[in-house]
């Protein structure tokens, strides 16, 4: 990671500029930058007093020095749902290349993770599957090639850019007659059907690979436990059903479909879910197949996660959708966001993803029922693209924060600001700050090596502050 260290010249303090414009330390002081975002003006560099013996008796402390890692950072991702799919292959190839790169590079937001759907979610241009003969419990008449028209170029185009991108997928429903209803939206899996489902994911996997796409992990369905009473592609499954599933059919569909290194994972639901968890985790089969477990921040809350990981430390946990609300706009401010993402990563969370990557400004488009936006937003008319609240959050930590950094664990000692601590491989440390508009003067302090750092808010408005300390 390049190093960018900030001075601010004050009470005498010397300072040297390089060539570049941009200043360094002067006898051991300790480097340091500051980016902030505020409701009037995108991420930009502001100057910063040096760190100092001397602290503010006032307020406490983000204590650096007290602090230990937690568990590692695997990223932040988002979901190339069709919908969005079919957005980004509407777009000319430069235009659809920035884009891309905005999104998935250390110049723009540094996604490095990808959530595909396995068939329609309730964000596609059609309600789809990959084999409706009925019947076909041996997937003969399975086909991929819907998703060739647009979903998998640009899906490979990312994997093309961005080489290490960490792939996973999940189904919103499996083809309708594996269930009660007969339909893809609403209704259940049935047991007869629990192999020809096995079936369906290693098809799934296997002819993904094939067309150059490798899927790293495999969720056994999304949100298991609704069916979203028929109003969208949705199926109950069972803790049992997915027992025998994770535990056994699957693991076996992929061994006998050649399918290797695909990680299964379970739930993929809320956190108010938990007991499901550690019922399905029980069992050995499970235990033994699965490695990991996928969560949703709709309900429950995220300290639940640490309650799993404290039973079973070997899995991982990764949070797999949560994006913008078109109708709590006024509601979801850079506050709301951090405390769902970093309520996420703090409590054992690997990585979090954001829902669709982008949708136009009515959320199309949609096979579903909910007033969902894109993590970015495409105007329908004259095409111009704009960041969600929680698109300037990613911009805010995620180009500097490396995948395989520690999450540490911290409690700022001011409950009204959300906050998240990295060591990144090279020791940086990348502290993040999200306060809410207050009409006062804020501040917030930051101690390190025995030295403290004390940080003012800008008045009257909503703010993110990231501190980068490096050595």
């Amino acid at each position: 990671m390049r190093k960018f260290y900030l001075l601010f010249v004050t009470m005498g303090l010397a300072v040297t500029a390089t060539a570049q414009g941009v200043y360094v330390p002067q006898d051991g002081q300790i480097p340091v930058r500051v980016l902030q975002t505020t409701d009037a003006k995108p991420i930009h560099e502001i100057y910063t007093t040096p760190f100092t013996i001397h602290g503010y008796n006032s307020i406490g402390s983000l204590d650096l020095d007290d602090i230990k890692g937690s568990h590692p950072y695997k990223g932040v991702g988002v979901s190339l749902t069709d919908a969005s799919c079919w957005w980004i292959s509407r777009m000319p190839a430069g235009k659809r290349a920035a884009f891309l790169k905005d999104a998935f590079t250390k110049e723009g937001m540094n996604l490095s993770l990808i959530r595909l759907n396995c068939g329609a979610s309730d964000y596609a241009t059609e309600l789809y599957n990959y084999d409706d003969v009925a019947g076909d419990v041996n997937m003969e008449h399975f086909s991929v090639s819907r998703d060739e028209l647009y979903m998998i170029p640009v899906i490979k185009e990312v994997q093309a850019l961005r080489p290490d991108i960490y792939t996973y997928s999940a189904v919103w429903s499996e083809p309708g007659w594996m269930k009660t209803s007969g339909a893809m939206c609403g209704g259940a899996l049935k047991d007869e059907y629990l192999q020809a489902y096995a079936n369906y994911l290693a098809a799934y996997v296997k002819e993904y690979k094939k067309r150059g796409v490798k899927i790293d992990a495999m969720s056994i369905h999304n949100e298991p436990e609704t069916d979203q009473a028929g109003g969208c592609p949705a199926s109950i499954v069972t803790a049992d059903q997915e027992i025998k599933l994770a535990g056994k059919l699957v693991p076996q569909a992929f061994k006998k479909a050649g399918v290797q290194n695909t990680a299964i994972w379970i739930w993929d639901y809320d956190y108010a879910g938990y007991e499901r968890v550690f019922k399905e985790l029980a069992d050995k089969n499970v235990q033994k197949h699965v490695k990991g477990v996928a969560w949703h921040p709709y309900s429950g809350s995220p300290t639940v996660v640490r309650d799993v990981l404290s039973k079973y430390p070997d899995k991982e946990m990764h949070l797999t959708e949560r994006g913008p609300n078109l109708q709590k706009k006024d509601i979801q401010t850079f506050k709301w966001f951090a405390d769902v993402v970093f309520g996420a990563l703090n409590n054992g969370c690997q990585s979090y993803s954001s829902w669709n990557l982008i949708l136009d400004e009515d959320g199309q488009p949609i096979t579903g029922k909910y007033p969902c936006g894109g993590l970015r937003e495409i105007n329908s008319e004259t095409g111009e693209i704009t960041d969600s609240r929680q698109a300037q959050l990613f911009r805010q930590f995620c180009p500097y924060v490396e995948n395989g950094a520690e999450i540490l664990e911290v409690n700022h000692p001011d409950a009204s600001m959300a906050s998240i601590a990295f060591r990144n491989p090279d020791g940086t440390l990348v502290v993040v700050v999200v306060a809410d508009k207050d009409p006062g003067r804020r501040k917030f302090q930051i101690k390190y090596k025995g030295q403290y750092l004390g940080l003012s808010l800008p008045l009257g408005t909503a703010s993110m502050t990231t501190v980068i300390i490096g050595e």
